[in-house]
């Protein structure tokens, strides 16, 4: 999809280096995203009174120091010292993508409440018709005389049912208030591991994805105690006839695998994120056998390439021993099959990787790791190490893998990290750490 010219305008004279300098109209600020540097927000409001509303971009004004802050999902508020007015220059194209990302995020939600409106219409019919079936089920009352004594027996039965249902759904409850504790702690994890400012464009793409589980989870546990409550009423009443019990269990068991489905795919979510955020620096170092972590770790991983069509071969020098993180090792090869898997090899029937380990030198191990796949495109491969790039937002790719890859390697084993492809040829990394890990962080 073809985008934009990116729009950067300023009040300011003279207009700083990528600015063009305007008398700022309605058209300016509403005609699509747009970067505009002013001396206050009070500018924008001047031409457009609800611009928090209806502008799109980035907004910039000059104060002592770099402050960040969010107008609308697709509307920031940079405040920066004029000589950083280059830098945010620079930053604005990833701003925009990230704003750009957010846009179609709200969108999308908005569908779905559309939709979720429809459902609650057809509910209420429902209801309705409901109720028309109870003034018929009451009209018959008399016939329900003689069958009252069979189902004493069924309505203690019913009574038990309703206690673990209600006990279900407040377990059921718990289990979601903690979920979303969890992505909230999650959240600013992520936030204080932020390289750039599309953090905000991810965090709210994760919130989309458990929006839908959780949302579900919640609409079907309101479902469940209205019909408790509907059949403990019309037991008090006597009105309970067999046919309302019936589809009450029926909805009762619908509803309860339906919760246990969202909620268990809700706290995979949590589980990948959470997974994908880890700290490596936190782990131990000490001497180890380079093949035993290599073989260890691609024996954990064998589940994921069982049943595909795709293969990993190994050459590994058995000889090379390390005083290192074999926790970064481990991650490291991770992410290469699993990067493999998920942008490589999509659509294809078959792929092999290979991994190679050798000495570069007496000091120095290369680790290599390929694929036939499809390889990167060359508009593409300067952004792979990036945090939060990702050609598979939404479909699985976070854009935290090969970012993950590139911090380990330079930070915690002292390395480095090089990638070469070509479009339809495959990828190839290749990887070079001393065997002796820096005794600090390198960052």
């Amino acid at each position: 999809m073809a985008t934009s010219p990116l729009h950067m305008l300023t009040t300011l004279a003279p207009a700083p280096d990528g600015f063009t300098r305007v008398h700022l109209s309605k058209r300016h600020l509403l005609s699509g995203p747009v970067v505009v540097l002013v001396p206050d927000l009070a500018t924008l409001g001047a031409v457009v009174p609800d611009y928090a509303a209806r502008m799109q971009g980035i907004a910039l004004t000059l104060g002592p120091s770099m402050q960040l802050a969010q107008i609308s999902p697709v509307l920031w508020h940079v405040q920066l010292d004029i000589t950083q007015v280059a830098v945010a220059a620079a930053l604005a194209p990833g701003w925009l993508a990230a704003i750009a990302i957010a846009d179609l995020a709200t969108q999308k939600l908005f569908a779905v409440d559309t939709k979720a409106e429809r459902t609650e219409r057809q509910l209420q019919l429902t209801r309705h018709d409901y109720n028309d079936l109870t003034k018929r089920l009451l009209a018959q009352v008399h016939d329900l005389t003689a069958a009252k004594n069979a189902l004493g027996e069924l309505n203690q039965h019913l009574e038990s049912r309703v206690k673990e249902r209600t006990a279900d759904l407040a377990q059921a409850n718990t289990s979601l208030s903690k979920t979303l504790d969890d992505l909230r702690t999650t959240q600013i994890e992520l936030v204080r591991t932020a390289q750039l400012a599309g953090l905000g464009s991810l965090v709210a793409g994760i919130a989309h994805e458990l929006n839908t589980p959780i949302g579900t989870a919640l609409t079907a546990a309101t479902a469940l105690a209205h019909e408790a409550h509907t059949i403990q009423t019309q037991f008090a009443s006597g009105q309970l006839g067999r046919k309302a019990l019936d589809q009450f269990l029926q909805n009762s068991t619908d509803i309860s695998d339906l919760l246990e489905r969202n909620l268990t795919r809700a706290a995979e979510r949590i589980g990948h994120f959470k997974q994908v955020a880890v700290d490596g620096g936190s782990e131990e170092r000490h001497r180890f056998q380079l093949a035993d972590v290599v073989s260890g770790t691609l024996s954990f991983l064998a589940p994921k390439l069982q049943g595909t069509p795709y293969h990993l071969t190994m050459e590994l020098d058995h000889r090379i021993e390390m005083d290192s993180y074999p926790g970064a090792i481990s991650q490291v090869l991770s992410d290469f099959v699993g990067n493999a898997l998920l942008h490589a090899f999509a659509g294809r029937d078959t792929g092999a990787m290979r991994l190679r380990t050798a000495l570069r030198d007496e000091a120095t191990l290369e680790l290599t790791f390929s694929d036939d796949g499809k390889g990167i495109a060359a508009d593409q491969l300067p952004h792979i190490f990036e945090p939060f790039y990702t050609t598979k937002f939404g479909q699985g790719g976070s854009g935290l893998g090969l970012y993950i890859v590139y911090t380990q390697v330079r930070d915690l084993l002292g390395g480095r990290v090089e990638v070469s492809s070509l479009e339809g040829q495959g990828t190839h990394f290749c990887v070079t750490v001393p065997l002796v890990a820096p005794r600090q962080r390198l960052r």
